[in-house]
């Protein structure tokens, strides 16, 4: 082969480039369990938002820059309950904030949720409930009680983080003054 057409590489510039593509490319293989926490997305910077994570999920949360889990899940309901356990043992600080019901969702609860969630950490920080529909409405609470965001935008937000089902509570909600 003639070495003209034979690609070379320098050892401080392409060498070193394609070595951390290759790399980058790995690692981002190397967490496949991120994609498959049901309803795992990102409705704002530094804030994850997910349905329950498994116990095999809930291990590389770290790996993927999530420091911090708030619960929304009360510890009885199937599939949860064990994250109290795990999060000191994988370096997850954790938190259960139990929104069980539709007479949870309170100014009381949303301030609640809002300071939880607005804590600094290391990394980001995972809001979870069954299938993030929980998470979604007390998203669209708080930015529309809380940070004066307007109705649309908040539903906007909470419809990002999961809202679904509980979507006509929330419209409810926003258009009675917070109890």
């Amino acid at each position: 082969m003639n070495s003209a057409k034979r690609p070379r590489f320098s050892r401080s510039g392409s060498a070193s480039t394609a070595i951390l593509a290759g790399l980058t490319l790995l690692a981002a293989c190397a967490t496949p369990e991120r994609a498959t926490i049901r309803n795992f997305t990102s409705p704002k910077a530094g804030m994850f938002t997910a349905g329950q994570p498994t116990e095999a999920q809930f291990r590389g949360l770290r790996a993927i820059g999530i420091t911090r889990v708030i619960c929304l899940r009360r510890k009885n309901e199937t599939g949860t309950g064990w994250e109290e356990d795990l999060a000191p043992e994988v370096g997850i600080e954790f938190v259960r904030l139990p929104i069980d019901s539709k007479k949870d969702f309170t100014r009381a609860n949303v301030e609640r949720f809002a300071a939880e969630a607005g804590k600094p950490c290391d990394g980001g920080t995972l809001v979870c409930c069954g299938s993030s529909n929980r998470v979604g409405a007390m998203l669209a609470l708080q930015a529309s009680w809380l940070d004066g965001q307007s109705k649309d935008q908040a539903l906007t937000l909470g419809r990002a983080g999961g809202l679904t089902k509980l979507e006509p509570l929330v419209r409810q909600k926003l258009s009675t003054p917070p109890k």
